[in-house]
């Protein structure tokens, strides 16, 4: 575990974060105190797939997309 200053961090976070993402865990400090952990995420990545919902919900009909009466203009 690498301990890197808060200002550190930030100025080079995207580094930082890549080699978490490749396992490494750097904790953050602030004037020597300990304020942060970054490390990489456990468990299993869920991802969400296009269309993964579609079962859950009826198509949309033609009835849809036709003017509402109350928007309508009056007669």
């Amino acid at each position: 575990m690498k301990s890197v200053p808060a200002y550190e961090a930030k100025s080079k976070f995207s580094e930082y974060l890549r080699a978490a993402s490749e396992g490494e865990t750097f904790v953050i400090t602030r004037n020597g105190q300990r304020m942060a952990e970054l490390r990489p995420c456990q468990g299993p990545e869920l991802r969400r797939k296009r269309g993964m919902m579609r079962e859950k919900f009826a198509a949309l009909g033609e009835k849809f997309s036709r003017p509402l009466e109350e928007f309508s203009a009056p007669a």
